[in-house]
């Protein structure tokens, strides 16, 4: 019984649950690029800058510029501490596939505009200049990336 209680204890200590997992805390919020909502969607990581032990946080960014992070699973957001952020822009989105005989539809596929396009350096994981804080409470993080 002692020594169950003292594993529970070191390990809440540690932050870490029984199973291993470290804790998370709910993280969500928008995207925009020059004010607007980020046009296509796209995904966001989140790198830890300190040598943190566990998992990234990821996930995946709406048409309308929101997200919501998961590092277990969907909604549960990501473990405290120092990040920096990496997000990635979809710029093309394939259509679906027609029925054999059928034409294309020209509003299946999606390209985003060039003027729309996030520069290439927010997904970078060494050099994005995104940094954020994950608090132990939920936190809403959003950002407005801007041209380089």
């Amino acid at each position: 019984m002692r020594k169950t209680l003292l594993i529970g204890l070191i390990l809440l200590v540690a932050g870490c649950s029984p199973s291993g997992q470290v804790k998370t805390y709910p993280v969500k919020g928008t995207i925009k690029f020059e004010g607007k909502p980020m046009v296509g969607g796209g995904a966001i990581s989140l790198i830890p800058i300190t040598d943190q032990r566990g998992k990234t946080a990821g996930g995946t960014i709406q048409p309308d510029g929101t997200y919501s992070l998961e590092t277990y699973k969907p909604g549960d957001g990501s473990m405290a501490g120092e990040f920096r952020v990496v997000i990635f822009q979809e710029t093309v989105k394939e259509g679906k596939a027609a029925p054999d005989g059928a034409a294309p539809s020209a509003t299946a596929a999606m390209d985003v505009p060039v003027a729309d396009r996030i520069p290439v350096v927010y997904a970078d994981d060494r050099n994005s200049p995104l940094k954020a804080t994950v608090e132990t409470k939920p936190n809403v993080i959003d950002f407005d990336l801007k041209r380089q």
